[in-house]
């Protein structure tokens, strides 16, 4: 019996607490998705709050033959999908409090779907679901499904690429060919004659790393914002506790059959241990010294359900990395190299002591999807190049023992449901000397305002792992703090929340190839402190992203940081007249951002007036730096305004930015002054290449 099957059981037991732990780890999938349906984050929360309160009145039908994921979502994506049938067209403004212009250009590309397809696109993208899963989620037929997903991302992509770059030459590649191209749907004779262009032509190079940029932003948008505690606790409340199951009185029939069964096991038990004798002595020798080759008998960790074999074929470990390779084969069904198997699933994966402590883990994309994203001619690779496997890293590694237990706990292979579980013991002597650490002590500083400062560059066996902490520097926190304290609360309290500063750094080889990042499922890039970022020792072309080749000894290396990004707070306020106003000058600074003038355009008189709101100026900052501000909108005595539309932060013929382009609503008498506020700026720089690049090993080490 699994974990969430015991919480299922206890939760019919009469412990409707339980429940919190379901509730905690789904809610936020649900929420994204009915929020960017209905548009209103409180009517959202209503609805996600209803729908685990129907699942909850129904979990004595849960059957513990299926994965309880697949049950789950099943009973509350039907009820979303129920309430949400009426919702009408939404936009971005009425959900997203705060201004973020790359956000907001995602945020009005999926909602500019049509529902059906968004509901679907969103799913997809929040449950992290196969195709063949969704489509008996939605009960919907699969070949529609996945026909639906590539329309609506060619739709939102074709969106965010107009908005964010010039038209291509009649010579360029079409956005349908860059797409099948970074796809990888082209044939060969296809790819080589786009390779061919795309050597010379930067416009189409520059369209093909925002798809990758894009690609990556998309998933950040969906999976934010987020449902606090208090949510759990309200859902808690309208719940009633089930009525514990008294077991019933057994017969003396019911017994004596049980004696029997048991007398059975015991007289076969007599028979087959011996014969299992010789393998559990091969088992006991099997790992020493860090290696788990010397004893591995192909197919003692394999097992098959539903015409699928899943088999763990090896495993490599070093104090620094777990590398678990693995193999998924069918006669009957078609097999492919790409998210084959639910390894992100809760409790797919366990590592387990001889006590039976349960260690944390955390498990990588695995590697071969990460060469199929970036490699054109994967299938001509070597065949140990393309071996299937993924990465575990255990959350605290210090503690763990020498002696452990892999778990695989699988119910999902190649979109197929089933029970895949197998168990690898392990042992193996922490070897220390195996890894090389460097200390760094190398500092970055931005603008004068951020400090990246690298670490420490840890070189294991299989993989390495840098170090490094971006935070302001201690003018700058001076300045911050003293800003706050002139500000509102509201605005403090935002700030407090979402002063996190994220640095791009790429780790790259002495030949100017980039090292495989191990992306693990539960990263946080907006977390206080050091981060760290895992390092395969792939390495791939910085131009074509393709792979070539895999390095046997440490390279080398160095960090260079790419870009910068971070929210800083800040108190701006400007009160003009709300009346029609043509270029109306300004002549205000903000860091570098002048603020030339204002238009204000009544463009409809009803019962509350629509005007348009122009704001114009200059960006005065380098070009590797891009300042996009929160604005708000509001009126004499009243903070907010009804808007209905926000533009983007666009340059046009002149010279000149817009960096406000809005239409509000105001009710007659409501404010003679239309008041412009930012509370908040999101500070982006982009580097060029080898700008800011530190060695990291240097000679003699």
């Amino acid at each position: 019996m699994n974990e969430e099957s015991m919480e299922v059981n206890e939760i019919l037991n009469g412990n409707v607490g339980a429940f919190e732990s379901i509730i905690e780890r789904y809610k936020n999938k649900l929420y994204v998705v009915t929020l960017r349906m209905v548009g209103d984050d409180t009517k959202a929360e209503k609805i996600v709050a209803a729908s685990f309160i129907a699942a909850y009145q129904k979990l004595s039908e849960f059957k513990e033959t299926e994965y309880f994921s697949d049950w789950f979502y099943r009973e509350t994506v039907a009820f979303i999908k129920k309430e949400i049938l009426s919702s009408s067209q939404i936009s971005p403004e009425d959900y997203i409090q705060f201004y973020n212009p790359r956000f907001l250009e995602i945020e009005e590309a999926i909602t500019s779907l049509e529902g059906k397809y968004r509901f679907e696109f969103l799913l997809a993208h929040s449950l992290r679901e196969e195709s063949e899963k969704l489509a008996v989620i939605l009960q919907e037929d699969v070949t529609h499904l996945k026909e639906n997903y590539q329309k609506s991302l060619g739709f939102i992509r074709a969106k965010l690429l107009e908005n964010n770059h010039e038209k291509p030459s009649a010579s360029c590649l079409t956005l349908t060919e860059l797409t099948q191209y970074f796809d990888i749907k082209l044939n060969a004779a296809e790819i080589e004659q786009a390779e061919d262009h795309l050597e010379f032509c930067p416009s189409c190079r520059e369209i093909l790393y925002s798809l990758k940029v894009e690609k990556k932003a998309i998933e950040d948008v969906i999976h934010s914002p987020k449902l606090e505690e208090p949510f759990n606790r309200s859902v808690l409340s309208e719940l009633t506790p089930y009525i514990k199951k008294v077991p019933k009185h057994r017969t003396w029939k019911y017994q004596l059959s049980v004696i029997s069964v048991i007398a059975a096991i015991f007289f076969v038990s007599v028979v087959v241990v011996p014969a299992l004798k010789p393998l559990a002595l091969k088992l006991a020798t099997y790992m020493e010294h860090g290696t788990i080759y010397n004893v591995w008998t192909e197919g003692t960790y394999k097992v098959t359900d539903n015409e699928v074999t899943f088999e763990v074929t090896g495993v490599e470990i070093d104090p620094l990395h777990m590398v678990v390779y693995y193999d998924v084969s069918s006669e009957k069904h078609n097999i492919n190299y790409i998210n084959d198997m639910d390894i992100y699933e809760y409790n797919a994966i366990k590592i387990v002591d001889e006590e039976g402590k349960n260690y944390p883990v955390e498990v990588s994309q695995p590697i071969s999807d990460m060469f199929y994203g970036y490699q054109e001619g994967f299938n001509d690779l070597d065949e140990e190049l393309k071996r299937p496997s993924f990465m575990i890293k255990v959350k605290k590694e210090e503690e763990l023992p020498d002696k452990f237990t892999l778990h695989f706990q699988l119910k999902r292979i190649q979109g197929f449901h089933g029970s895949w579980e197998v168990e690898v013991p392990i042992h193996y002597d922490k070897i220390d000397s195996a890894l090389e650490v460097v200390e760094l002590d190398e500092v970055i500083v931005v603008d004068d305002k951020i400090e990246v400062e690298l670490m420490t560059m840890v070189y294991g066996k299989y993989g390495s792992r840098l170090t490094y902490h971006a935070r302001f520097t201690e003018d700058e926190k001076k300045r911050i703090e003293s800003l706050e304290e002139e500000t509102s609360d509201n605005i403090h309290e935002y700030n407090s929340r979402n002063q996190y500063i994220h640095a791009g750094i790429q780790v790259v080889n002495q030949d100017n190839q980039f090292m495989l990042p191990i992306y693990y499922h539960t990263m946080d890039w907006g977390q206080e402190g050091p981060i760290q970022m895992d390092f395969s020792r792939y390495f791939l072309n910085k131009e074509t992203y393709s792979l070539k080749g895999k390095e046997e000894e440490r390279g080398q290396y160095y960090a260079e940081l790419i870009a910068v990004q971070y929210d800083e707070p800040m108190y701006f306020s400007l009160a003009v007249p709300l009346e029609e106003t043509k270029e109306k000058p300004l002549d205000v600074e903000l860091d570098g951002i002048i603020l030339k003038n204002i238009t204000i355009e009544l463009i409809s008189e009803e019962n509350r007036n629509r005007y348009k709101v122009l704001l114009t100026g200059e960006n005065k900052n380098d070009g590797d730096k891009q300042r996009h501000y929160n604005w708000q909108l509001g009126g004499d005595n009243n903070p907010y305004l009804e808007t209905h539309y926000m533009g983007h932060y666009e340059e046009n013929p002149e010279g000149d930015f817009e960096f406000l382009n809005v239409e509000i609503s105001v009710g007659p008498n409501e404010t003679e002054n239309l008041i412009i506020k930012a509370d908040n700026v999101n500070n982006y720089y982009m580097f060029e290449e080898g700008e800011k690049k530190i060695q990291l090993f240097k000679n003699g080490e």
